[in-house]
């Protein structure tokens, strides 16, 4: 099953160690991981695994993430 985001999700890449917005969800089963399609900021775009991405930091919502 493959799902657009609107609005697209702001993440943060623990490969690449760099923020970008997540705009496809793509769910093979209950046997894999969620994969993520993501834009990233300096323009690359890579499709990531649930397990290598993190929410973005949102002070307004007091969110923060552990940078692994």
């Amino acid at each position: 099953m493959i799902l657009q985001l609107n609005p697209m999700i702001p993440v943060y890449s623990l490969r690449h160690n760099m923020e970008g917005y997540a705009f496809f969800v793509l769910d093979y089963s209950q046997e894999h991981n969620l994969l993520f399609t993501v834009a990233l900021d300096n323009g690359e775009i890579w499709t990531l695994s649930n397990k290598e991405i993190r929410f973005c930091k949102n002070v307004s919502l007091d969110r923060d993430f552990v940078k692994v």
